[in-house]
């Protein structure tokens, strides 16, 4: 771990037990629950004179509250000061008095502990609480997480909490110490020889620019030969470390990752000076989420490698067989004659060779016959081929690619022994395959060429198809590598328990032996609901057994939404990009969240100044180099050192989630919505560097260049609270739980939808079981098949449509494993996308991902049967995906340095970029909502009228008077 330095406050961006005063549009209910007085407190404010009553009635559930006395008496809502007041039958008054003698006043708070039970945290406090602190980190707890429990403890034993900087040094005292003596226990676990080794990656070899810890630390390029062998070489350099031959139970996961990502923020330079035990702790730390990294690294290459290799071939054999095709012509027309010759012959004639010869070229004819044979045997065996010729370059990698510690989930182990077999071959124990070898494994492709002419299977057609098996087993996790992270046992993800309590708390589904009656009832009262509407929706009719859809007509806008958008679009100030930021921080102060990672103590000088430009030069795509030149008094160096040490993941979520939270609360945002429904959407952007993320996206950006997707979630008041960067290989549903799950703002999101890329029918049972109302936009709705869960039961007028049934029984039978996975999903085991991927890829082969499947179609059905029959529902889809679609527009106009694309493959540096656009983009909006508010209610006092209805039809995201480039910072700061 990095050393903690007390001074530093890596603890502000959590949310302490602080006192917080309510928004003005907290519920009669809340304000009830948590600022009544019972009779005893009136009865013991009583006891002190009237106008210092309404203080102390304050303090008295301050205390009650958050365990603190609130500071800030001032700041508390009227609401609630009018409230308590009532309740003390007080005058209303403009100032909430306080003794002036401050002996007064301390006796006073010092009585209200008294009579609420509540100490102070005292000599006594702070010893229990240190020895309580002390066991927990002891435990591994995380610092910042230490901070919260250290709170709630202190709070449920009635102890008046410190200052946040008194409890933040504490723990932090604490944690140094404690982690000290858990480095010095891992150092005493290193043998003589390991510790040369780690010491031995933290060199730069002559021949090499970088030190063996900086490639280890590097995101994977696209994938091919060379960057394959290359990993594979990495991965062996830290096996061969002997990181294998130790455990360190003490350990825990949340804990390593939490050491290694410290690690990580370091170069090899930095980590030498560090003190031996912390030393060579950290990079234990460090070597064994590497080893996990790396394999994840491996798989994915190979996986890519594959898809690759099969695109290429297929794009060349399409080619050749175009070229065979316009050859064909001349040999079709050779071909004809010959058969009108034959044709014109009577049927007892004689006919010899040299008589056709005199109408027909003999050498056309057999270069015709050669042509015909080429082509048939193009169509029979050309792919295979092509495959085949692909093997030698295969080769290169796959050897060592096979050593790696691979595992089988039960009834796969056949495909181990074939990687045993291919390593024997590859070490001389094999000569040669025998006749007994499996071959249920390759693919039908490489099958017409797996055996010569003798009958014996041909080793390079064999192991091609070895090459193909693993890629689909890894992908479905018949194979998996327990060193891994994400490419481990499916069981690993999940919870091995399943407590009761969970199911009703964290999911509140029914029970196994409720589930079938609860999805019954369900489903016939969907089904009942859609009978009753579908005569009075003109939207689907069923005509001939089949359901026919009315085409969607885009509704115009009324003139006076035009209007009011003009006025708004005209009346809005043109602003730096610099500027806004300045503003809105000056509302919300986001930038608090910016803290630095540890050790860092002091500020750069000019810090503001240069972490704003740091954010800009990621948000805009201008990187480092340009901004430093674009802003004056601001140097390289400092956009460095700010970049390196404040902008991370962590620290550009938290702020965002903050600007999110505020607009949240602007009056303006409920227009729009109240937070609860989202969409979800990528963004296509060009890369230009070598990535593993980056892949082939030809509808847009043609057959040789390559894309990443920036994947958003955004809510009904246009803001984005997740953002994650992904391949626009895999289907975009992967990603649509992580970013609901990963949510960590103040919006209540309920229901989210997305366009036909963003579904899957297990997709649908995975929301369904997470409480999520999933809401779709289909492609070719009307071909989507429909089920029925009782293939004897009428269900009317849709019995036509209802024509597969679902597999209930199944459903029920996997329920408890399928609460399993979702409970691991709701806790955060394992990334939504990997469980999801694994679910989809294992289907129809596995039982549980069959019962999420049948689940799905049910969920699915009722959805559809709704949507055909609700036009609200539909209207409320459309109106989301429209608002996320627009917003994909303001990104543009940020993001344009390099053209748009990112000149960067590293997957960390791109997340950044990805993450500063949304940040900026949801500080725009915050900025935009606050000065549309204001050009309304100047309309209205004017005596216009601007109702909501009209209101809600105009865009939040106007941007033609945001300017993005330029000299920034020109007379600010």
């Amino acid at each position: 771990m990095v050393p903690v330095n007390q001074k530093e406050k890596f603890l502000s961006q959590r949310q302490r037990r602080q006192p917080i005063t309510l928004p003005e549009e907290f519920t009669d209910e809340e304000m009830f629950r948590d600022w009544q007085l019972s009779s005893e407190d009136r009865q013991e404010l009583k006891k002190y004179q009237k106008r210092f009553r309404l203080h102390l009635a304050i303090q008295i559930c301050s205390v009650r509250l958050y365990g603190r006395f609130l500071a800030q008496v001032d700041n508390l809502s009227p609401r609630i000061a009018s409230h308590l007041r009532q309740q003390l039958n007080l005058p209303a008054a403009l100032k909430i008095h306080m003794p002036d003698r401050k002996k007064t006043s301390i006796s006073q708070l010092r009585n209200i502990l008294r009579y609420l039970g509540f100490r102070r945290f005292d000599a006594s406090a702070k010893q229990e609480l240190e020895s309580w602190l002390r066991q927990q980190a002891q435990q591994r707890s995380l610092p910042d997480k230490l901070f919260e429990q250290a709170e709630i403890y202190l709070f449920e034993r009635q102890v008046l909490l410190p200052g946040p900087t008194v409890l933040e040094r504490l723990v932090i005292r604490i944690c140094s110490e404690v982690h000290l003596q858990l480095f010095e226990a891992m150092f005493e676990q290193l043998s003589p020889k390991f510790r040369p080794m780690i010491d031995q990656l933290l060199i730069v070899p002559e021949e090499k620019r970088y030190s063996e810890f900086a490639y280890l630390k590097a995101y994977p390029p696209a994938a091919t030969v060379t960057s394959i062998k290359s990993y594979l070489s990495r991965y062996q350099t830290l096996v061969d470390t002997g990181i294998d031959d130790y455990q360190f139970p003490m350990l825990t996961p949340v804990f390593l990752e939490y050491l290694f990502k410290q690690a990580k923020r370091y170069n090899a330079s930095e980590i030498k000076r560090f003190k031996k035990h912390k030393r060579y702790a950290v990079m234990v730390c460090f070597l064994l989420e590497t080893r996990k990294l790396l394999l994840d690294y491996l798989v994915t290459m190979h996986d890519q490698y594959m898809t690759n290799l099969v695109r290429r071939l297929k794009n060349s054999y399409e080619e050749k067989h175009r070229e065979c095709r316009q050859r064909q012509k001349i040999a079709v027309d050779t071909m004809l004659k010959v058969c009108h010759v034959l044709q014109g012959l009577d049927d007892d004639q004689t006919f010899t060779k040299a008589e056709l010869w005199k109408q027909i070229d003999a050498d056309k004819f057999h270069s015709s016959l050669e042509e015909f044979k080429a082509f048939q045997r193009l169509e029979e065996y050309g792919y295979s081929e092509l495959l085949i010729k692909a093997y030698p370059t295969l080769r290169k990698y796959f050897p060592d690619f096979l050593q790696l510690p691979f595992a089988a989930a039960p009834g796969n182990e056949d495909l181990l022994d074939v990687i045993q077999l291919v390593r024997q071959l590859d070490a001389g124990e094999l000569k040669s395959l025998t006749a007994d070898a499996p071959v249920s494994f390759v693919p039908k492709d490489l099958r017409k060429l797996l055996h010569d002419d003798e009958g014996q299977l041909k080793r390079n057609a064999w192991e091609m198809g070895l090459a193909f098996a693993l890629k689909d087993a890894l992908r479905s996790g018949d194979l998996y590598l327990p060193q891994s992270k994400h490419h481990i046992s499916f069981w690993d993800m999940t919870l091995t328990e399943l407590g009761d309590q969970a199911v009703d708390e964290v999911l509140e589904q029914p029970t196994q032996e409720e589930v079938d009656s609860a999805l019954t009832e369900e489903f016939d009262n969907v089904v009942r609901l859609a009978q009753e509407s579908f005569p009075m929706d003109l939207f689907a009719r069923i005509q001939n057994d089949e359901l026919k859809l009315k085409r969607y007509t885009k509704k115009s806008k009324s003139p006076e939404v035009d209007a009011l958008q003009k006025v708004i679009n005209s009346h809005l100030p043109s602003i730096r990009i610099e500027q806004l930021l300045l503003e809105v921080d000056q509302h919300i102060g986001f930038t608090r969240h910016f803290t630095p990672v540890a050790e860092h103590q002091s500020k750069p000088h000019h810090f503001y100044k240069t972490l704003l430009a740091a954010l800009l030069a990621q948000a805009t795509n201008l990187g480092v180099v340009a901004m430093s030149n674009s802003v004056e008094g601001i140097s390289l160096d400092m956009l460095r050192r700010v970049t390196q040490d404040y902008i991370r993941e962590e620290t550009i979520v938290a702020a965002s989630a903050a600007i999110v939270n505020q607009h949240h609360a602007l009056p303006l945002s409920s227009v729009y919505g109240s937070g609860e429904i989202s969409s979800s959407d990528a963004q296509r952007f060009g890369v230009r560097a070598s990535s593993l993320l980056a892949s082939y996206y030809p509808r847009y950006y043609g057959y040789y260049d390559k894309a990443i997707g920036i994947y958003t979630h955004v809510s009904d008041q246009y803001s984005v609270y997740s953002t994650k960067v992904i391949s626009c290989n895999p289907r975009e549903a992967l990603y649509v739980l992580d970013g609901l799950l990963e949510n960590n703002t103040v919006l209540p999101i309920r229901a989210h939808t997305t366009d036909t890329h963003g579904y899957t029918e297990i997709l649908f049972a995975l929301c369904h079981l997470l409480g999520f109302y999933f809401m779709p936009r289909i492609k070719d709705l009307k071909d989507q098949q429909l089920y029925r869960l009782d293939k004897d039961q009428d269900y009317g007028i849709f019995s036509p449509l209802l024509n597969k049934t679902a597999n209930l029984a199944l459903v029920v039978e996997q329920w408890n494993e399928m609460l399993k996975v979702v409970i691991s999903l709701r806790q955060r085991v394992a990334p939504a996308h990997v469980v999801l991927e694994r679910l989809i890829n294992s289907f129809p082969s596995d039982r549980l991902s069959k019962a999420f499947t049948h689940l799905g179609r049910i969920i699915k059905t009722q959805y559809i049967l709704r949507y055909i029959t609700d036009e609200e529902l539909r209207r409320r889809v459309q109106l989301q995906l429209n608002k996320g679609e627009y917003r994909h527009r303001l990104p543009r106009r940020i993001f344009f340095g390099d053209q748009g694309e990112f000149a960067t493959g590293q997957y960390q540096e791109i997340m950044n970029k990805a993450s500063c656009l949304s940040l900026v983009s949801n500080a725009v909006l915050y900025w935009n909502t606050l000065k549309i508010n204001d050009i309304v209610e100047e309309l209205r006092s004017q005596g216009e009228v601007v109702d909501d209805e009209t209101l809600s039809h105009i865009s939040l995201l106007p941007f033609r008077h945001l300017v993005p480039h330029g000299t920034y910072f020109t007379g600010l700061l």
